[in-house]
């Protein structure tokens, strides 16, 4: 399973000590106006649009797209999304409400520089640990990196995982550390999952598992 996903692993643990020693040694209010206070027209449209790959819907998107390649991996791609779409909101409803997100944390703290906020995007003002489009953003991308056979993809799926979490900060709706811990959250639950899950799939083989829309039955992985 690791060496499967290793290009989407070994920059994402460099990419962890790297923000994990920035969070260390920084507050999290230096941490987050880095991100926040360098912005620019263009990045505030992209941004806007781009962070939508962490929400659950582009997650569903994926899942159905699935279904024309082969139903297992359709099925193994709902589970994961299931799973840590609860994780994260178990953390963020349960254990982690009074966690304020940016908007209101500097609202009540106007000692600091205002924030950057884009026209149309909507502030949240509560429940900011964990990051949930974070979780899903590294869930659903080291799924794909698990999937596809060229797996130079990784790069790019890690690339496009970590815009998601950095988008999140972008866009004043989280503190660095939420999406940091998203990231890990989704990362884990995913690996442990498929480590489990693909196993337990080959071991219990339907003949539903090579099935796919359109012409019925598939010949391998794409």
């Amino acid at each position: 399973m690791l060496r499967q996903t290793r290009t989407f692993l070994l920059p994402y643990a460099a990419l962890l000590l790297a923000i994990g020693g920035v969070l260390f040694a920084t507050p999290k209010q230096t941490a987050f106006f880095w991100v926040n206070g360098h912005y620019a027209p263009f990045f505030d449209q992209f941004f806007r649009a781009f962070t939508n790959v962490g929400d659950g819907l582009f997650y569903v998107f994926v899942t159905l797209a699935l279904l024309f390649v082969r139903f297992r991996w359709a099925f193994l791609s709902l589970v994961c999304f299931a799973v840590t779409s609860l994780a994260a909101q178990v953390g963020k409803q349960l254990i982690f409400t009074g966690h304020p997100r940016p908007f209101r944390y500097f609202s009540e703290h106007p000692s600091f520089p205002p924030l950057h906020v884009v026209e149309g995007v909507v502030m949240g003002t509560l429940k900011s640990f964990p990051s949930g489009h974070s979780t899903s953003a590294f869930s659903v991308f080291l799924l794909l990196t698990f999937l596809v056979k060229n797996k130079r993809w990784g790069y790019g799926f890690l690339l496009l995982a970590a815009l998601a979490a950095y988008s999140r900060v972008y866009l004043a709706q989280h503190f660095v550390e939420d999406v940091f811990a998203g990231s890990i959250l989704g990362t884990g639950l995913t690996l442990a999952l498929l480590a489990w899950l693909v196993p337990y799939l080959e071991r219990h083989s339907q003949p539903w598992h090579q099935w796919r829309l359109r012409r019925g039955r598939s010949a391998g992985r794409f």
